[in-house]
């Protein structure tokens, strides 16, 4: 009698087991660029908005893979570096590593689609992201918003973002407006020559996230040209509008970390991600400066961006 009761206390115990792994939440790794700035303030929250949905594992990409007793069931990156980091390591790791979800989050939509390409390794991949970049029709909802009168939208398109250029005409069609896409840039000497064409059959500048043509080193030019030609630039960041662009619509890190926990909250071990997409909350900035010195008459920017909220609300 007393073999029997070992023997089902054993099997008790053996099934327990594994009722909690089955149970157990799913292990996450975070891989963050950098834990300060931007990266960790969007990091911290992920975990924050995944706790006990997730065993969550927060810090930079490097700490995170120099362990060897652990392996995640799906894997966020956080900024391009996390992101170009990952994707070298995984490959390494070998092919049952190679089948981990990945979700990249705060990267361009052109980086993105660039690594996605690269080979078949990602191809294999459940390959996701929450980017930066604002959906194109945000982003000309916002110039018709603020600028009514505009009907020619002028567009830099370098090698990562001319792939955008057709879908931005279409999205343009219904607003009554057209998009005049630069001559091809393909260097930095090409950027100079490709906007002065551009702003000579253009009313306003829509920049795009392409670091060849928006970059520290060619901003400050890009800003100065357009001034003197007396044509506004609407850019996709808050400190490009600091610098002298007049308008910008984009999400903060809290914002498009909310847009990931959101995806990440129904996904399930063994499927797949959802499609990529853009974040849903944003903002709005101007530069009150530049516009009044150009003689526009906009509305302020918490009026624009209530009334582009507006818009996007179901019907």
């Amino acid at each position: 009698m007393p073999r029997f009761f070992r023997h089902l206390a054993l099997a008790c115990l053996v099934y327990m087991t594994l009722v909690l792994n089955a149970l157990a939440a799913p292990r996450l790794w975070v891989a963050l660029t950098e834990t300060g700035g931007a990266y960790g303030e969007a990091g911290a929250l992920l975990q924050q908005e995944l706790a006990g949905r997730f065993d969550v594992s927060l810090a930079p990409w490097t700490t995170l893979f120099a362990r060897q007793d652990e392996v995640p069931q799906l894997i966020v990156t956080v900024g391009v570096a996390a992101l170009d980091g990952v994707l070298e390591a995984l490959p390494q790791r070998g092919p049952a590593w190679q089948r981990i979800p990945l979700l990249a989050v705060m990267v361009p939509q052109a980086i993105f689609a660039a690594r996605r390409a690269v080979g078949p390794v990602l191809q294999q991949r459940a390959y996701s992201a929450v980017v930066l970049d604002q959906p194109l029709a945000r982003q000309l909802a916002l110039i018709r918003r603020a600028l009514p009168q505009t009907q020619r939208v002028g567009v830099l398109a370098g090698p990562l973002t001319r792939p955008f250029v057709h879908d931005l005409k279409q999205a343009a069609r219904p607003l009554g407006m057209t998009v005049h896409p630069s001559p091809a840039i393909d260097a930095v000497e090409d950027i100079y020559p490709a906007l002065q064409q551009t702003l000579e059959a253009t009313d306003v500048i829509l920049a795009l996230p392409d670091p060849l043509i928006y970059n520290p080193g060619s901003l400050q030019n890009i800003l100065l040209t357009t001034y003197r030609a007396r044509k506004p630039l609407v850019a996709y960041s808050p400190a490009y509008v600091r610098a002298g662009a007049i308008l910008a619509v984009y999400s903060t890190p809290a914002q498009v970390a909310r847009s990931a926990a959101e995806m990440l909250r129904h996904w399930q071990p063994g499927r797949g991600l959802p499609p990529p997409q853009s974040p849903r909350e944003f903002e709005v900035a101007m530069n009150a400066r530049v516009t009044a010195s150009l003689g526009l008459p906009v509305d302020p920017a918490a009026q624009i961006a209530t009334d582009l909220r507006q818009l996007e609300q179901p019907q």
